[in-house]
Parts: C-alpha cells; sequence; structure tokens
C-alpha cells in the first residue's frame, strides 16, 4: 500500500517549504508591499524555522494604527494567529482581495477573522497576522503543528515589533497557535516584550479534538493534519498508509488543496470508516498506531509555563473543541506557574450537539470584545487577573 501513498506524499513534499537562505535568522522580514485595502496595511514575507530547525519563509499581512497609542512607550503590536483557513496556498488570509475574500471557480477563501486586526489598528495598536508555514507559501501546512505554529507566530513578532511590546491572539486553531508560541517562546524567543496571550478554544490535546472533528461538518481538517504530519516524518507517513483505503487516499490529496469552504462543501459529515482499510473510524485508527498516537502526544499543550499572562477560553457546548480539555490546559498553565485566566461560557447548542460547528463559531462571538480588551489591559500595564 505504501508504494500507492507515497505519489500523494512525495508530491507534498516536491513542494517544499520556501527555505530562507541558511545564513538568515528568524524573524527577518524579508520583503512588504502595500495591500489594498481601507486602513493602512501591506503584505510581508518573513523567516522563521521548521520544526527541525530549517530555516523557512512566511507569508502574512499586517494593518497599520489609525491612531496613535493612546498609552504609555511605543506602539504595541498583536500577532494574530487565523483560524482554520484550510490548506491550499490560496486559502491564506494574505491572498485573499483587499485581505477579506476570494472567489475561483475552484476555491472560496473568506478571511472571516479581518474585523479584529482592523479593531485593534482603530484602538491605536499593530496587527499582524501571519499565514502560519506552508499557507501562502510552498510546500504543505503543517495544520496543528503546534511546534511549527509557535515560530510562525514568534518569527512574525520578531519581523515587525521588534523590542516594543507584543501580545498574542487566536481562536480555535488560532487559539493553538498563540498558546504554544507563549509556552515557546522562553526557549525559542525569549528576548520578546510579551505582555500577555488569548487563546480561545485551543486545540490542546490532538488525541482529544480529532475524535470530535471526525464525522463533523468539517471533518476535512483531518486531511489538513494528517497530510501535514505525514510530510514531516516518514514514520508517519507509513504508518497513515497501512491505516487508508483508495478512498482514504482521495480524502488526503483533495483536502491538501482545499480552503476549509471547500472541504465543508464536499467533505461534511462524511463518516470516516469508508475511509480506512479496517473500517474503524480514521480517528481511531490512527490513535490505535503507536508511532501516530505518540506523534500527536508529542505536540500537547501545557507543558510548559508561558511567557506572559494569558487569558484562555471555551464554551461547554463547543461541537469541535472539546471544552474539557481546554479547561485542563488552564489547570495545566496553573500548575506550571502561569497566570491564567479561564473563562468558560455556559451556554446551550444551538444544534442539539450536532457537530456542524456553529457552537464553536458562537464562541468566538462571545469572546470579543473583552479578548481585545484583555491584551489593551495587559498594554496599559494593568495587572493580569487569575483563577488559578
Amino acid at each position: 500500500m505504501l508504494r500507492i501513498l507515497l505519489p500523494i506524499l512525495l508530491g507534498l513534499a516536491l513542494l517544499v517549504p520556501a527555505e530562507a537562505h541558511a545564513d538568515t535568522t528568524p524573524g527577518q522580514l524579508i520583503n512588504r508591499s502595500p495591500a489594498a485595502h481601507p486602513l493602512e496595511a501591506y503584505r510581508i514575507l518573513y523567516t522563521s524555522t521548521t520544526a527541525d530547525g530549517r530555516p523557512v519563509e512566511v507569508s502574512g499581512f499586517v494593518i497599520e494604527p489609525v491612531r496613535p497609542w493612546p498609552g504609555e512607550g511605543p506602539t504595541p503590536t498583536i500577532v494574530f494567529a487565523p483560524g482554520t483557513r484550510g490548506a491550499g496556498d490560496q486559502c491564506a488570509p494574505s491572498r485573499a482581495d483587499n485581505l477579506y475574500a476570494s472567489l475561483t471557480p475552484r476555491n472560496i477563501n473568506v478571511n472571516y477573522e479581518v474585523p479584529l486586526p482592523q479593531m485593534a489598528a482603530l484602538g491605536g495598536v499593530r496587527a499582524v497576522v501571519t499565514d502560519y508555514v506552508g499557507l501562502g507559501t510552498d510546500g504543505p501546512h503543517t495544520y496543528v503543528h503546534h511546534t511549527e505554529e509557535a515560530h510562525a507566530v514568534l518569527d512574525a513578532a520578531r519581523a515587525i515589533a521588534g523590542d516594543g511590546p507584543v501580545g498574542f491572539y487566536g481562536y480555535s486553531q488560532g487559539g493553538g497557535a498563540t498558546a504554544a508560541a507563549a509556552e515557546h517562546a522562553a526557549s525559542y524567543a525569549p528576548e520578546l516584550d510579551i505582555r500577555g496571550t488569548y487563546a480561545g478554544a485551543p486545540p490542546a490535546d490532538l488525541a482529544s479534538v480529532l475524535g470530535a472533528v471526525d464525522g463533523s461538518s468539517i471533518v476535512g481538517v483531518l486531511g489538513y493534519a494528517m497530510a501535514g504530519f505525514a510530510d514531516r516524518d516518514p514514520e508517519f507517513a507509513a504508518a497513515l498508509d497501512e491505516i487508508l483505503n483508495d478512498k482514504g487516499r482521495h480524502f488526503l490529496a483533495d483536502n491538501a488543496n482545499n480552503c476549509i469552504v471547500d472541504s465543508t462543501l464536499k467533505w461534511a459529515m462524511t463518516d470516516t470508516r469508508q475511509l480506512t482499510v479496517s473500517g474503524e473510524t480514521l480517528t481511531s485508527a490512527a490513535l490505535n498506531d503507536p508511532v501516530i498516537a505518540e506523534t500527536f502526544a508529542r505536540e500537547k499543550l501545557g507543558q510548559a509555563a508561558t511567557t506572559g499572562p494569558i487569558m484562555i477560553s471555551s464554551s461547554t457546548a463547543d461541537d469541535i473543541i472539546p471544552n474539557g480539555q481546554v479547561r485542563q490546559l488552564a489547570a495545566d498553565y496553573c500548575a506550571a506557574g502561569s497566570t491564567v485566566e479561564y473563562r468558560g461560557h455556559e451556554v446551550i447548542s444551538t444544534t442539539s450537539s450536532l457537530p456542524y460547528a456553529i457552537d464553536h463559531a458562537l464562541g468566538m462571538a462571545l469572546d470579543v470584545p473583552d479578548s481585545l480588551v484583555y491584551l489593551f489591559d495587559r498594554f496599559h500595564g494593568t495587572p493580569a487577573p487569575t483563577n488559578c
């Protein structure tokens, strides 16, 4: 079976990450170009590193403040880590027309979170949005690969904020990325002046999250995750090959080029038992393999204290990112010595708990504007609240 899956994975691997010159350091701004947008905005390209230390280029965009920072000191910067956009380069937030949305015969790219960086800019804060490794640049997007997402967030801060105050903001995939950035900062970017982090509905425990996503309206994201990890680890790729049948391989290859809207239209509510040799769900088959299970365990968040305080939020009705593993992350950070404010939204499911991702999206709306206020308060020097 490996000979059948290898062409798919090799095709992805041929799109190796756009490597920066070996003599460059992470967080260098390579290029900036004006972006059509109602506010002052520009697209950027900067250097970062993969999980195994290879230099790589990452794209994104910046929205400059509309007015001067009303507080003391230099203008703060918030690095926004996007929620799920897809796996194809055309899905990158910076690729959207006017930074809002793009429509092609095959893909729909909706930058649904762009009002958030705009709100930051209106408040006098610089906003940076990363596309992550492999989304908008060569190579596969390493979806929910917490180590690489942390690097992309931290290096975006290095490239734009310099030695100024920094905050991190993200929900869902973005929440995992910002929590990972705060967790990895001490070892990867200790020079950054990180004032605080917002991590909404973070996928902290991938094993738990994959089980919730499996069979949901956004089941296609399993393809994003599996393809990204397979590209980075030949043993993972071989193990995955033993699990998938022909339809499963098609699922993997198709979603490698989809945006989230495309994946939803094509694959929503798919019974993943149709994708595996054993007839188990894709999640069950994957987690029963020791190589794949160990890989996901290695990427689990909460293994070290965060740099700076963190606000973590979750909805009890979240139908995609289980509330329990978010609460556990908050507890783990508390135990590690972090200053944590956990906010749990006690709400009733709008879809009778069917996994349509609507209840998950609702959690993001419930956090606005408090999530941004949390970071603004840190920039103003207000002591961070904690309920550890």
